[in-house]
């Protein structure tokens, strides 16, 4: 029997009518005491069972019903119409509302087994005690949005069905089931009614009137059985299948994230264990978590994620960056291409995700700051991507179409490789030293021209080292420097008359008691000057400065055993050794490499001591410098010599007289000859070795590096001698006062620097000048003092202002 009712007081009408019919069917009514009543929303079934309290009637939850110990126990449907059968019989002669019974009932399968359509016919015909009948017992079932399921009851004339037409849609819950578990997410509480088990949910629902919209139930027992619920007029279904789920589809939390991967699953597990569920924000979550304000620039990103010691972290900074920015951005892009948290990966993917991308110049800038910041932490990429990297760049080098200069557009300071091709290309000619300054400093700063404040006849020791460095660089004596050493060693005579004309580290340093702490460099030549000035300069900051710079002579044979007692002397035996170049010169090794990791002994001997630095006086001393160009030239294997050091130096084995040569030069009446040239005396130096102990100046001439916590206080005054130059010889004489040791004056005329040298007479003389017709200024430049002056030209026949 099938009725319908419009509003819930027709419904009641009908449940007084029911309660005490005394007509015909009364003793079937009063026999068969369940009456099922339909409801589309549980508002009006919160309404229902009100009433029936309200009239006396009792509301019996079905939770007892369960065994102990089955608290996640999915009652079968022939265990449920036993429970109702049971409770029949023993109950009372009240009436009860049994609730809930559609909030387990939903939940059986009964599209392929009928489990539902068979609890209906159990149940329905349950009889009454004759008790219960006298006292006319109704015991009413709400069925709570499952009309379609009823339906086929609806024209059984042997049972009863009420149907309550909502007036309005009511609450439809939303139930979200998470089989996993909440996953340590916090909070849940304040927003969602949250069920664990079995028990809970039948709990749950005996009047239903304090739960909240969204419920997340972690029954394993609803989980397994949720799909036989659909269709559903009570609630919308979102089931989570991992921690994932639960956040977004559940918690509706939105990552940016359209389906995680399978991998990432205990990272989304350990996300949840930091989500707060009401309000969560996960940009503030993230900036709270790594201490920042924002991630919107990719320097902070790459900053923070260099910064991270384990995958969550990284992970977390993936999620963030790519909600933010997805793939609008070179790091975007880089990241989606990764298949781990790897840092060597991702910055491996920044360094060749760019060749299989259209040129474009925004790009190369982004994916340079990225790629500084991880050199910067000494980060090694794959091998795979070196070569990459290596391959792309020689390629683009050699395509007429683009060149070296666009090739330099994609160098980055990250690779060995690029540093070598860097080393090569400007050894070469390919690229000025100008290029490399912000992406290779070292090299930068080794091949800054030496400008050191000799007098004139020994200002050829700028020239010559700028050309020894330039020829270490590629692996070549270039021919200017083979000239100026085979004029200054010639003979005999003209090396000691070079060699004379500077004097020893000792002597230099002699009476010296203001110096506190020795430093010796082994095998530190004055190329180094320029370099080493420079590593110097960054620690003004913590109050270091340079003071002064002399160039000595180390003894010959220019070896540490012939020269280690003098510094030990001058140091009254508290010599300091640190940064061994002499010991590696001797490895077996690669060109260039070894360039780029002896710039790398040098720049952290240096800065070992001064990170150290107490405000005590520092001189960094040498024993000997260290030449790259014998293991380039030929061996003479000279007979008579028992050499050494490989093959710069030995002694003669014959008890006469050692013989004039112009290769070597005798020394010492132990009759040690040193080499002249870079020509060894016995057999070849071996390749990629650097060597000392002959007379070559790399070899023989030696820095003095002197600093303090003391800033030079200089004041200088300058005097053009005479501001009218020769059009045949363009040189400006100036009177200068006040220089020290390392002050280098130099002088500037139409943007180019020129240096000044000593001259026996007290004076300073520029270079020659590249006269410009438009240009009649130049500037005397030393330190941050300048002095700017006017020109005349004479030209020999007429003096004349060409520039006025």
């Amino acid at each position: 029997m099938y009725k319908t009712f419009n509003t819930l007081e027709e419904l009641c009408q009908e449940i007084e009518r029911d309660k005490h019919w005394t007509g015909a069917e009364s003793s079937l009514r009063n026999r068969y005491p369940l009456r099922f009543v339909l409801f589309e929303n549980f508002k009006d079934f919160h309404a229902f069972t009100e009433a029936c309290q309200n009239q006396g009637v009792y509301v019996q939850s079905i939770e007892g019903w369960l065994a102990e110990g089955t608290d996640d126990l999915m009652l079968t449907y022939s265990q449920l119409a036993e429970r109702f059968e049971e409770y029949v019989s023993n109950i009372p002669v009240n009436d009860f509302v049994i609730a809930p019974f559609s909030e387990v009932a939903r939940f059986f399968d009964n599209e392929k087994y009928a489990e539902f359509d068979s609890l209906v016919k159990s149940i329905r015909l349950i009889n009454a005690t004759e008790e219960a009948q006298t006292a006319h017992q109704r015991i009413y079932v709400p069925i709570i949005g499952m009309q379609g399921k009823m339906n086929k009851f609806k024209t059984d004339p042997n049972i009863h069905i009420w149907e309550l037409n909502a007036e309005d849609e009511g609450q439809r819950y939303r139930l979200i089931i998470s089989a996993g578990g909440t996953y340590g997410v916090k909070g849940l509480e304040t927003t969602f009614t949250v069920c664990r088990n079995m028990r809970q949910w039948i709990a749950l629902w005996k009047n239903g009137s304090k739960v909240k919209h969204d419920i997340i139930c972690t029954s394993k027992a609803i989980s397994d059985n949720a799909y036989h619920a659909k269709p559903d007029n009570a609630f919308e279904y979102e089931e989570c299948r991992g921690a994932f789920d639960f956040l977004t589809k559940g918690l509706g939390i939105d990552f940016g994230v359209d389906k995680a991967k399978e991998e990432e699953t205990p990272f989304w597990e350990q996300l949840a264990a930091c989500v707060y569920a009401d309000g969560f924000d996960f940009s503030a979550f993230i900036n709270h978590r790594f201490n920042t304000l924002s991630l919107d620039d990719d320097r902070d990103f790459m900053q923070i994620w260099l910064g991270c010691h384990d995958d969550f972290s990284r992970w977390l900074l993936k999620i963030y960056y790519m909600q933010l920015n997805g793939l609008s951005t070179y790091l975007g892009r880089a990241l989606m291409q990764l298949s781990s948290l790897a840092t060597p990966e991702l910055v491996s993917t920044l360094a060749t995700l760019i060749f299989d991308e259209p040129f474009s110049q925004t790009t190369l800038s982004q994916r340079l700051v990225l790629l500084k910041m991880a050199a910067n932490q000494n980060i090694v990429i794959t091998e795979i991507a070196e070569q990459k990297v290596n391959a792309k760049l020689r390629a683009i080098a050699v395509d007429p179409s683009r060149g070296y200069y666009q090739a330099m557009k994609y160098m980055t300071p990250l690779t060995e490789s690029e540093l070598v091709l860097m080393i090569e290309w400007l050894a070469s000619g390919y690229i000025e030293r100008e290029d490399v300054r912000e992406l290779f400093s070292r090299l930068y700063l080794y091949t800054e021209r030496l400008r050191l404040n000799l007098d004139e006849h020994n200002a050829w020791v700028n020239r010559y080292f700028d050309e020894y460095r330039m020829s270490k660089l590629a692996n070549e004596p270039k021919t200017e420097l083979l000239c100026m050493l085979k004029e200054k060693n010639a003979s005999v005579s003209t090396f000691y008359a070079w060699r004379d004309s500077f004097k020893t580290v000792k002597t230099i340093l002699h009476n010296r008691t203001d110096i506190d702490v020795f430093y010796w460099i082994d095998g530190l030549g004055i190329d180094w000057i320029p370099f080493v000035a420079n590593v110097i300069e960054k620690h003004k900051v913590d109050g270091v400065y340079l003071n002064e710079i002399y160039v000595g002579t180390a003894d010959l044979p220019t070896c540490t055993a012939n020269n280690k007692q003098k510094l030990q002397e001058l140091s009254n035996d508290t010599l300091n050794k640190i940064g061994d170049l002499d010991t590696y010169a001797h490895t077996n090794k690669k060109y260039p490499q070894y360039i780029i990791k002896e710039m790398g002994i040098v720049e952290e001997a240096i800065t070992t001591v001064l990170s150290q630095y107490n405000g005590k006086k520092i001189a960094f001393v040498s024993d000997h410098g260290i030449s790259y160009m014998p293991q380039l030239a030929n061996a003479l294997n000279i007979g008579n010599v028992d050499v050494n050091h490989e093959g710069r130096c030995g002694r003669w084995k014959k008890s006469n007289a050692v013989p004039a040569d112009s290769n070597y030069v005798a020394v010492d009446e132990d009759a040690n000859v040193c080499a002249l040239t870079y020509n060894s005396l016995g057999s070849k130096t071996p390749a990629g070795h650097g060597a000392h102990g002959g007379a070559t100046p790399e070899e023989v001439l030696v820095p003095i590096i002197i600093v303090s916590a003391q800033r030079n206080a200089s004041t200088y005054s300058a005097v053009i001698i005479d501001n009218k130059i020769e059009t045949n010889n363009p040189v400006v004489k100036y009177r200068i006062k006040g220089l020290l040791t390392i002050d280098t004056p130099l002088l500037n005329y139409n943007g180019t620097f020129y240096n000044l040298h000593f001259l026996p007479d007290g004076t300073y003389e520029s270079e020659k000048l590249n006269l410009v017709a438009t240009t009649n200024k130049v500037t005397l430049v030393i330190n941050d003092f300048k002095q700017t002056d006017t020109l005349v030209v004479n030209t020999g026949v007429e003096e004349i202002d060409l520039f006025d």
